[in-house]
This record gives structure tokens, C-alpha cells and sequence, in this order.
């Protein structure tokens, strides 16, 4: 899926281990990021005044109860369906991008703003929403799909209690992640960020960009790929997750480059940060064992909190940097 590789290595590599040596402090942590069982029933609070784990905890099973969702299924459309639902419910405008990468393939993005539609969001928030298609496995995608979906669904939630936060935002969920073969290449996967950035344009591309892809495994150990990230989004994160109290061993630094939906967006000049888990090695990536039970509405919080804070530290460092000029 998303293969490392390593070129365009950035001066500050092997400093990367000096940059994020901190993350100490008390943890903002909320009374709902307990873990919950697969099979409970949690309903959405809609009142819940900061980022709520099992909120994203009850949007992830949702999205799994539809099944495997690749690319052009039924199930992936009743997820479109679900998403937009969700984030209409809470003031934000949901639009539908439908392209064909491929000769008889069809594919569709969702994204989603506050407010005035006209006004130009910098910061866009992502994920993907398709699963891969492997064989004969069922593979619900709990955490390489839903996990990020759902995280930026009760993101959606959170940020419209600050509208004036929220309509500096945009949410993207993408389609064709996945490649339709094996790996992630230059030529497979990545469809519909790649769709995305060529829509938009020189003029349309946002000032950052923060990608959101298997963050919700119980345990997760996040590695941000630094050779994918400026100096200013690793600063950035290093001290939100600071700021948060998160340990250090969990919340790192990747010595390399991955292949996700960052990737088009590096390549077309904006700064991203990618939170990606550690998955080299595992026995359910891929596999019918990425299901509900590696999810942790804790682990979803605290994906959730760490984009928010990111989000909240680079418009605060955007809004400085302006008055002061």
C-alpha cells in the first residue's frame, strides 16, 4: 500500500531524533477516550464540548457495519452517503468529486467546508475512504480507511462550535487510495489526491495540508515521514504532541518517505504533515484482522486532539507572522 522510499532527503534528517526529543507534560486527555468493546453501542454526543474518542469510535463501526468498501461498490457509495449526512448535520457543506483515473473506472472524492463557500480554507484535513480489494478476503478497513474518516467526521463536529476556526478548514475524504495491484506505485494509488491537486491548481492548492491514515489501532506508534515534511509542520507537531503530554515512543519521527495521499500535494509544493501508524510488519494490514477490535476510542482521540492542536498552532503562527509584517 504505501511503500518507503527515500529521495529528496532534507538537510535536517539526522536531526530529526534531537527535534522531537520532548513530549513530556500532562496529557489533555477527555473523560469519553475509554476503550470500548466492538460491540457496543455508543450513540453520538452531539453537546460533547471537545473532541470526543467515542464519537470517532462510533462513526468507525458505522462505516465498518456497511462492509468492505473499495472503490465503485454499493458500500462505498452508502459511505459517501453516511459522511456527507454527518457533517450536514453539523453546518458544513458536503460536495462530491466524481472522475475516471482509468478507462471503465470510476471514482469519487467528498469534500467538505463551513460557511462561505468562496473563501479560500488554508488548511485542508485528510483522509482516504476506500479499502483494498484483496482477493477473496473481506476487509473491512477499520483502521487503513474508516479511522481517519471518522476521526475528521467528529473533527467536523468539534471545529463548527468555533465557526471562525472551522471556515479556515477543509475537510477531503479520497477516493482510490488503494492500488488495484499490489503496492502503491508512481502510477498506481493515490487517485483521488492526485485528481485533487490537478483540480485545484497553482492558485487553489491550500497553505498546509495534514493527512490522517491508520490512526486509530489501540497502541498505535504514529511516524511522521520527515523526508515528506518541512521543518516548520515537524516543528509544528513536536509541539502539539508536547503540548499534549503524548508519549514520546508512540508519537515519532519515520527517517524516511512513505507513498500516501500527502505524496501529490508535497509534489505540487505545499507542506504537509502525514500522521501515519507504523504498519511494516503486521498481521492485519491488509487482512481481514483490520477490523473493530484493534480500534481504540482513546487511540482515536488522540489522533483527533493532536490534529486540532496542529491546526490551532499553525493558524495562530500564520495570524502572527501577518501583524507583524
Amino acid at each position: 500500500m504505501r511503500t518507503p522510499h527515500f529521495q529528496r532527503m532534507r538537510w535536517w534528517v539526522g536531526a530529526g531524533a534531537t527535534v522531537c526529543a520532548l513530549f513530556v507534560g500532562n496529557c489533555e486527555r477527555n473523560g469519553d477516550t475509554a476503550e470500548s468493546p466492538a460491540t457496543q453501542t455508543v450513540n453520538v454526543q452531539k453537546n460533547a464540548t471537545c473532541f470526543s474518542g467515542e464519537n470517532a469510535y462510533t462513526h468507525c463501526a458505522a462505516l465498518c457495519k456497511l462492509g468492505p468498501r473499495p472503490s465503485g461498490s454499493p458500500a462505498y457509495a452508502a459511505q459517501l452517503n453516511y459522511i456527507a449526512g454527518q457533517l450536514e448535520d453539523v453546518g458544513w457543506h458536503a460536495e462530491r468529486d466524481t472522475f475516471s483515473p482509468l478507462s471503465g473506472i470510476r471514482m469519487t472524492n467528498l469534500r467538505a467546508t463551513f460557511g462561505d463557500k468562496r473563501t479560500a480554507r488554508p488548511v485542508l484535513v485528510s483522509c482516504h475512504i476506500d479499502t483494498k480489494k484483496n482477493g477473496e478476503n473481506d476487509i473491512l478497513g477499520a483502521d487503513d480507511g474508516a479511522s481517519g474518516a471518522a476521526v475528521l467526521i467528529e473533527l467536523a463536529r468539534t471545529l463548527a462550535r468555533t465557526p471562525e476556526l472551522a471556515r479556515q478548514v477543509e475537510l477531503a475524504f479520497f477516493d482510490g487510495e488503494e492500488a488495484l495491484g499490489e503496492h502503491i506505485t508512481e502510477k498506481d494509488g493515490l487517485y483521488g489526491s492526485r485528481y485533487d491537486v490537478i483540480r485545484r491548481g497553482k492558485q487553489g492548492l491550500p497553505s498546509c495540508m495534514i493527512n490522517l491514515d491508520m490512526v486509530g489501532g489501540a497502541g498505535k506508534v504514529i511516524g511522521v515521514p520527515i523526508m515528506d515534511t518541512t521543518v516548520e509542520m515537524c516543528e509544528l507537531y513536536c509541539r502539539a504532541v508536547r503540548e499534549l503530554g503524548l508519549p514520546e515512543e508512540r508519537w515519532t519521527i519515520h527517517l524516511g518517505s512513505y507513498w500516501d495521499d500527502h505524496r501529490p500535494f508535497v509534489e505540487a509544493g505545499v507542506p504537509t504533515l502525514n500522521l501515519i501508524a507504523s504498519f511494516a510488519g503486521s498481521r492485519w494490514w491488509h487482512t481481514p484482522g483490520d477490523n473493530m477490535h484493534r480500534i481504540s476510542a482513546a487511540s482515536l482521540a488522540e489522533s483527533g486532539t493532536v490534529t486540532l492542536r496542529v491546526i490551532s498552532l499553525y493558524l495562530a503562527d500564520k495570524k502572527s507572522t501577518h501583524q507583524s509584517s
